[in-house]
């Protein structure tokens, strides 16, 4: 955590503007008074403007802290989240879990909800662009057993250097993949495919990503746009010439001037001379 000491009138506007300014939560307030505000007696003496020193956390303490807080309202105990980092990845250890059951769920679901929440909360993050959670070791166990039926195969294509297309995945056994593969420098992956045929090619670091998806057959889909460039869109300009519930014959009488009616001449003949 990085220390920062801030003076100012009162000890309650120097809080209101340091959480405005980092954007800090309630759980993620840590501060000390160093010195309250007090006034002169009758100007003999000078004011004193209050300090504060506050305790700003790091981007992998706001999020362990995040989780802390979400793990303690779901009622879970245990006795220690333990985070680290590799590269743009942060890993989250829950360790000391009394249910253990109740916190990975059937299938790991709960954790996989879990870490949906943490990701969509800190998507904006610029330190990191993935968070995963694992407690007691689970998520460790459990691709530790699924990489065992691919490691012959993957040492097989950097031997060989030939391109290996697996089964289709879901996401989480993809990102297994990727993970493993990450690790050695001579190997790189690639995702082909749509919807739940999404597939995973592991091939040699040497050959290009461009024509490894051509051979395999697989179209790249087409990026999109991003927002507010590409083609301008036309500005909506409202018809004035037609209304509504008006047939053309009508349109046409309203739009036709109105001709004089002719005036009548007086019989004057009746009136007295």
């Amino acid at each position: 955590m990085t220390t920062i000491d801030r003076s100012g009138h009162s000890v309650e506007e120097i809080i209101r503007q340091f959480r405005r300014e980092h954007k800090i939560r309630d759980h993620e307030l840590h501060y000390e008074i160093l010195q309250k505000p007090s006034r002169g007696f009758f100007g003999l003496f000078a004011n004193k403007t209050a300090v504060v020193r506050f305790k700003l956390p790091s981007e992998a303490d706001r999020i362990r802290l995040y989780t802390e807080t979400l793990l303690d309202r779901m009622g879970i105990s245990f006795t220690n989240i333990d985070c680290k980092t590799e590269g743009k990845t942060l890993y989250l250890a829950v360790e000391g879990v009394v249910e253990t059951g109740f916190l990975i769920g059937k299938n790991g679901s709960m954790l996989e909800t879990i870490q949906y929440l943490i990701n969509r909360t800190f998507e904006n993050s610029k330190e990191y662009q993935r968070v995963y959670i694992d407690a007691d070791d689970y998520r460790k166990r459990r691709e530790s057993q699924f990489l065992n039926r691919y490691l012959a195969q993957i040492n097989k294509v950097k031997k060989t250097e030939e391109t290996l297309t697996l089964e289709p995945m879901t996401a989480g056994e993809r990102r297994i993949i990727h993970r493993h593969v990450e690790k050695d420098r001579g190997l790189r992956t690639l995702t082909v495919g749509e919807g739940d045929r999404k597939r995973v090619i592991i091939f040699s670091s040497k050959k290009n990503a461009d024509e490894v998806r051509k051979s395999s057959g697989f179209k790249q889909r087409p990026s999109r746009a991003p927002r507010g460039k590409g083609r301008p869109r036309r500005p909506y300009k409202p018809r004035t010439d037609s209304k509504p519930g008006v047939s053309k014959q009508a349109k046409k009488q309203m739009h036709r001037p109105r001709r004089p009616k002719p005036r009548t001449q007086r019989d004057d003949h009746g009136k007295d001379s």
